[in-house]
């Protein structure tokens, strides 16, 4: 059997095989618009406004379900660039919280004499603060808080020594620590700045958080990838998983428990209170969307639950926040 083309199948052949090669020349002579990412460099004088919501559900086994939602407003200032960061100034405008947690208005209430502070500090090249500059009236003032705080426990006044170990242990602070508690916002959104990820790798960063009860560290792995980008426009988002050392979790929270037992008035602690103890467990699950344009974060939404587990019982906490920058000049 044979086939015969004739002459004009022929040349429709040949001119969709010579399309096709022009085609396939021309995208081959194309700019690809590869991924840079935007560093993070916004103007000096520029004045920036971060709004937050974080609504927090705590379930306490056969306690009732507690409710408590936290506002704030915090403003930053870019007062000058250097040669390997920024100077900024950091304050905070408003808080309110609200909900049927019953510390809400004894935190409102302290927190607050941290309102029109102005912190004025030093950040890398990514907007993560380094240092406090004016860190004694700003201990000062958080010291104040503290007070505020203990006082609701004075009552019971070994509890109250043991609450205001723990508060002075990660709230009175020096150094790179005292920058990113005292300026908490900046850190966060740092983390989606000048991240020399690209796409389809995961970055992934060690940190140990100091125990403020010095029962050694929390250990945590963040893994941040990129989700989307548009190369044109700058914009980026990433996905941020923050994956704890639950060994270390359990140090802590089994050194929390054995120190509230003594504070309480407990000498010895009983082998079968003793064995539930050690026998706790604490689960958290973290992750973050982070929305960057043109180098820098806009917004954030940051979801995260812990479950514990102690002499039988079981708590339960969901916490979601959101996070905007929006230019104020």
């Amino acid at each position: 059997m044979s086939f015969v083309i004739r002459g004009t199948a022929l040349r429709r052949i040949a001119a969709a095989v010579a399309l096709a090669c022009l085609c396939t020349q021309a995208f081959a002579q194309m700019p690809v618009r590869a991924y840079t990412e935007r560093a993070y460099d916004p103007p000096v004088g520029s004045r920036w406004a971060v709004v937050s919501r974080t609504d927090t559900e705590e379930n306490r086994g056969p306690d009732p379900t507690t409710m408590r939602r936290l506002e704030t407003r915090y403003e930053f200032s870019i007062d000058e660039k250097l040669a390997d960061g920024f100077r900024i100034s950091y304050v905070m405008r408003e808080i309110k919280m609200t909900g049927t947690a019953p510390t809400n208005a004894i935190a409102e209430k302290a927190f607050g004499a941290m309102k029109d502070i102005v912190i004025r500090g030093r950040t890398n090249a990514a907007g993560k603060p380094l240092a406090v500059e004016n860190i004694d009236e700003v201990k000062s003032n958080v010291r104040v808080v503290v007070d505020n705080l203990v006082r609701a426990f004075d009552k019971n006044p070994k509890i109250a020594e043991l609450i205001r170990q723990m508060l002075e242990g990660f709230m009175i602070v020096d150094g790179p620590q005292a920058a990113e508690t005292y300026m908490e916002d900046m850190p966060v959104l740092a983390a989606g700045q000048s991240t020399g990820i690209m796409p389809d790798a995961v970055k992934r960063q060690d940190e140990a958080v100091p125990s403020p009860l010095g029962a050694g560290s929390i250990k945590s792995t963040l893994e941040t990838r990129i989700e989307s980008f548009d190369a044109a426009a700058g914009n980026v988002r990433y996905i941020r998983k923050r994956v704890f050392d639950p060994a270390a979790m359990k140090t802590v929270v089994v050194s929390l428990a054995e120190k509230m037992i003594a504070a309480v008035g407990s000498q010895t602690i009983p082998p079968e209170v003793l064995s539930q103890i050690k026998d706790v467990s604490l689960e958290i699950e973290s992750e973050m969307v982070i929305t960057v344009e043109a180098g820098m974060t806009r917004t954030i939404d940051d979801r995260s639950v812990t479950t514990a587990r102690l002499m039988g019982r079981t708590m339960r906490k969901i916490e979601k926040k959101t996070m905007s920058v929006t230019r104020m000049n």
